[in-house]
């Protein structure tokens, strides 16, 4: 089993993104993917204490980019979307895009397609399991969500997130 610590649009909520690395610690996921939208470079500092391995993409709101790979150098690789890896014999698929997600899902290949964007907590199950967090910064619907998804079994808990203060 594989377990994912899955967030987007985290929009520089560095309370949320602290409370999503603790939720993502505390549940013991090998993995965080982040589906676009940190929007500043900053945001690295509150993903410093994450002990999964980290692995994001760009989103339509991210400002700076070449910075933000500079920051986020040491804590991960931020990628163009879509991104598509290879982790632990599952085909992934990381976007910020809803409209390309919900293409690869339908052309299958993929166990797991991650997305952002619409800030819309979406699952569902298939041969792909199709998945949107929510939004983790939580500006936009006013509940902060991120998911913990266990692969290849398709479990997915969806968490709302606290903020935490520092």
């Amino acid at each position: 089993m594989t377990r994912f610590a899955i967030i987007a649009d985290t929009h520089d909520n560095l309370p949320l993104i602290r409370a999503a690395v603790a939720v993502a610690n505390e549940r013991g996921t090998d993995y965080l993917l982040h589906c676009g939208d940190f929007v500043s470079p900053f945001t690295a500092r509150a993903f410093k204490g994450l002990k999964a391995r980290f692995m994001g993409v760009f989103g339509n709101n991210d400002g700076d980019r070449p910075m933000l790979l500079k920051v986020y150098k040491e804590i991960g690789p931020i990628h163009s979307y879509p991104h598509r890896e290879k982790i632990e014999e599952l085909s992934i698929l990381i976007t910020h895009n809803p409209d390309i997600a919900e293409d690869a899902a339908t052309m299958g290949g993929y166990d797991l397609v991650a997305y952002g964007h619409d800030h819309t907590v979406r699952v569902e199950r298939g041969l792909t399991l199709l998945i949107c967090p929510g939004e983790a910064g939580g500006w936009t619907t006013g509940r902060p969500t991120m998911a913990i998804v266990d692969m290849p079994e398709h479990d997915v808990e969806v968490v709302k997130l606290e903020p935490l203060a520092g």
